[in-house]
């Protein structure tokens, strides 16, 4: 996805996309109920919808359900799941499925911004506000206002002091107006004043050409944080040699810093990001010339740039082995891992942390009998895998290791033996510390203001999808 990621957004208008992008979108749970849904073309009856509510009722694992659905040959659907809320865009001609996706994406991010926790309880708490949104970032189908700076400059992010402010009041207005209100309104506006609720806030950019920051940006404590967040997607065979696999990376900045900053991001190796997008603030031609970042950031948490690197000769910080052996009486299954010492020597703040292992068996597997050294291990009857949770991977060899007995035959008792059946191990993780492509922020050097703000800056690798051959 980040592959395909539009350099900037929204993309210009065009033959192909003049007339919308989306006709209908749907916020479902993950069960298929309807939550929200707002209609830009016309009303789409929600029998469009049911091949994928139909999918999601009767579907254990709704992250397996392909994101783009094409039920007829008038409407596709595509979806993104996201905290157990499905967002669904119905779509009646030809658009770029990753454009839609990633509209999606945008929609569930700016409503985690203002409701905090996206579920069905505070959609349906905050309706006027999630509409309010809706009608602001999508127009006439097309994207119109995505930045979250801008957002916040037009609908007001909810805080405690206005909930406060508006059950006294009983006033439910939440669009802010460049014209400042009136201060003679008694004393519940100067409390409101007081406390900080009624700060006027100006529609609009810190200029036209800063249009993503917000104006007015003060802080007390200035600072401004960087978090390279990369994930890890591959398929291993039986010997642990790579078949195919990438590197999907994400550079996020939490900016806390006033007035109108510009920053320079420079990399210690840059050069490995040749597959990437990045947010508007960003200058193109000065990442093009010298290979740096170079931005007025918007307020707040962002997403500075994303990248992918297909590769399959990343080699992982740790040892794994698994096995497993059917003979006539029962099977046995051995799994073992550990952190390559060579890499954790030389990269001395690294952590393995959050390691699992799921190994799928076969149907015809009725029971086993496990144990491990380190970590918890367990086996489900119903899905017939063998869960391992290990924790954080130390120095030490860590193993296990368990007897599976076999399902017998209800006409003459012989076991199932399965002999064909391959098994599959699933890993996840997350490192801390530590950038499995070996990217390095060198400096970040900021000009424009007079004071000397706080900087800091964290790695991390998670697990995508990561799957092991068993032979």
């Amino acid at each position: 996805l980040a592959q395909a990621r539009l350099s900037h957004w929204p993309p210009p208008a065009s033959p192909s996309n003049a007339g919308q992008m989306i006709d209908s979108l749907f916020i479902l749970n993950a069960v298929g109920s309807y939550v929200v849904e707002r209609h830009f073309r016309g009303t789409t009856p929600r029998i469009v919808v049911e091949p994928l509510a139909n999918r999601l009722q009767g579907s254990q694992h709704p992250e397996s359900i392909p994101a783009v659905l094409c039920t007829n040959r008038r409407q596709a659907l595509i979806h993104i799941l996201r905290d157990k809320m499905v967002y669904l865009a119905v779509v009646t001609q030809e658009e770029p499925p990753l454009a839609v996706l990633e509209l999606l994406e945008r929609t569930h991010q700016v409503l985690s911004r203002y409701l905090g926790e996206v579920n069905e309880d505070t959609l349906r708490q905050s309706f006027s506000t999630v509409y309010l949104l809706v009608d602001e970032m999508i127009d006439s189908g097309l994207p119109f206002t995505t930045e979250l700076n801008s957002l916040e400059s037009i609908i007001a992010p909810p805080s405690t002091i206005g909930k406060v402010v508006q059950a006294v009041s009983g006033s439910s207005s939440q669009v802010l107006s460049d014209v400042a209100k009136d201060r003679d309104s008694g004393a519940l506006s100067a409390l409101t004043s007081a406390l900080g609720g009624a700060t006027h806030t100006q529609i609009g950019g810190a200029s036209a050409e800063v249009w993503w920051r917000r104006q007015n940006v003060t802080y007390t404590s200035n600072e401004v944080y960087v978090d390279i967040v990369e994930s890890v997607d591959c398929i291993c065979n039986s010997n642990g040699a790579m078949v195919s696999g990438g590197i999907s990376g994400d550079i996020f900045v939490n900016s806390k810093l006033s007035g109108l900053p510009d920053l320079l991001l420079t990399m210690r190796n840059a050069s490995i990001m040749q597959n990437a997008s990045f947010h508007p603030c960003v200058r193109l031609q000065r990442y093009e010339r010298d290979r740096a970042l170079s931005f007025v950031p918007p307020d707040g948490d962002f997403s500075l740039a994303q990248y992918w690197i297909p590769d399959t000769t990343i080699i992982l910080p740790f040892h794994f082995t698994v096995s497993i052996s059917y003979h006539a009486e029962h099977g046995k299954l051995q799994i073992a891992a550990s952190p390559k010492l060579a890499v954790t020597m030389a990269n001395k703040q690294m952590l393995i942390d959050k390691f699992v292992v799921n190994v799928r068996l076969p149907q015809s597997i009725a029971s086993a009998t496990l144990s491990s050294q380190g970590g918890s291990i367990r086996f489900d009857d119903e899905t017939k895998v063998v869960v391992w949770h290990l924790g954080k991977l130390t120095g030490q060899e860590n193993k296990a290791e368990g007897t599976l007995t076999y399902r017998t035959s209800p006409k003459d008792g012989t076991p199932e033996i399965p002999s064909e059946e391959k098994s599959t191990a699933q890993l996840s993780f997350v490192i801390k510390g530590w950038a499995i492509s070996g990217i390095k922020l060198d400096s970040c050097d900021i000009s424009g203001v007079s004071y000397s703000p706080y900087k800091a800056s964290r790695y991390t690798t998670t697990s995508g999808k990561i799957d092991w051959r068993i032979a």
